[in-house]
């Protein structure tokens, strides 16, 4: 930030109602000179829009997908290629806007860039964002394209059957357009991305960030967009089945996990969480590492708990909780969504996810 934006910052600070005529007085220029400067403010992250409302100390910026999630949940079994009865749901979903409104349910200032198309779908995620006080500002709209989808079949029991998904949108979040949005990224407390991002835009994010980036990981076939640089992670969310493809080793217990995990941190990871559907939760760092065990075993709709674990390891990482806390937090997290339908528990909040964390043993 040049020296005369950080004037008039320290000025709007003092009088968030200071006119712009006011401050073209205090700084000996133009009123049009002050604009071009608070533009670049509002650019950078520094305030928020009219009104001059100062962006908060903290905050956390998610760079991800936001879509609509089409399912079915069979009410017997899937046992061949043939019709089941069932139910189909339309919720509003992508891993990037599930993280970024449940950290605003745990009271965190949340920027999520995404990008949108111009449907319907479009203007309910956007609808969403507003209901929910999570900051668009730097998300694109994209004309005449689509909003994302994802499709899938779960047996009775949580198990996903299949997913497709239609997200090509997403190559709008180019490395060019996240460059008009570095000030922001890097004011951030931490990042958080998902997978569904493209490579190159990864691979700028990993070259340009520099302040922690906590990742998901999103599908067998895009995880691989994090690998290279994986060393940048402060933080890899990913569930067994993507862990077991990136790490070789085939993930069924607290032991496998474990040897997962440090595979992981090898290349560079410094803090991994692997979730074993019905097993338990592993968080693991170069020096300390936690498990806890499913003893419910009970089934589970699984969809937006890596998401929801992300964000509480986000949320304890921004407030200073130690390891073990940390741990129980993002646990607490998973296993609040895994009780909805929903891809964000609507009941998610930070006096009911600290009381969750608090009943964890370690």
């Amino acid at each position: 930030m040049i020296s005369r934006e950080q004037q008039i910052l320290e000025w709007i600070k003092q009088n968030p109602m200071i006119s712009q005529n006011e401050l073209a007085k205090l700084a000996g220029i133009t009123r049009s000179g002050v604009a071009a400067h608070i533009s670049n403010l509002v650019k950078k992250g520094y305030i928020q829009g009219k009104g001059y409302v100062i962006t908060p100390p903290k905050y956390v910026t998610v760079i991800g997908g936001a879509n609509m999630d089409v399912f079915g949940v069979a009410k017997e079994p899937i046992k061949n290629q043939s019709s089941y009865p069932g139910n189909i749901y339309y919720k509003l979903g992508g891993v990037g806007r599930n993280a970024a409104v449940n950290l605003s349910k745990l009271e965190l200032k949340t920027y999520l860039i995404t990008a949108l198309g111009d449907d319907r779908n479009g203007e309910r995620i956007k609808e969403d964002a507003l209901k929910n006080g999570v900051d668009i500002s730097h998300s694109t709209q994209v004309n005449q394209a689509a909003t994302s989808t994802y499709m899938y079949v779960n047996q009775p029991n949580g198990d996903r059957i299949v997913g497709i998904d239609d997200m090509a949108i997403n190559s709008y979040l180019s490395p060019e357009y996240l460059m008009q949005q570095e000030q922001v990224i890097n004011n951030s407390d931490l990042i958080i991305i998902d997978s569904n991002l493209p490579k190159r835009s990864i691979k700028w994010l990993y070259n340009n960030v520099q302040v922690p980036i906590f990742a998901k990981a999103v599908g067998r076939n895009k995880m691989m967009n994090l690998y290279d640089g994986m060393n940048r992670l402060d933080t890899l969310v990913i569930n067994a089945v993507e862990a077991t493809v990136l790490t070789k080793v085939t993930i069924t217990d607290e032991q496998t996990a474990r040897m997962a995990a440090e595979r992981l941190l090898e290349r560079g990871v410094q803090n991994v969480f692997i979730y074993i559907d019905e097993v338990g939760i592993l968080y693991q760092s170069q020096t300390q590492a936690y498990f806890f065990q499913d003893d419910e075993k009970i089934p589970r709709n699984t969809n937006g708990a890596g998401a929801a674990a992300i964000a509480g390891l986000a949320w304890a990482r921004v407030n200073h909780q130690d390891f073990l806390e940390t741990a129980k937090f993002g646990v607490a997290a998973a296993y609040i969504t895994t009780e909805s339908y929903d891809a964000v528990n609507q009941t998610m909040a930070l006096a009911k996810l600290t009381e969750r964390q608090q009943q964890i043993s370690d």
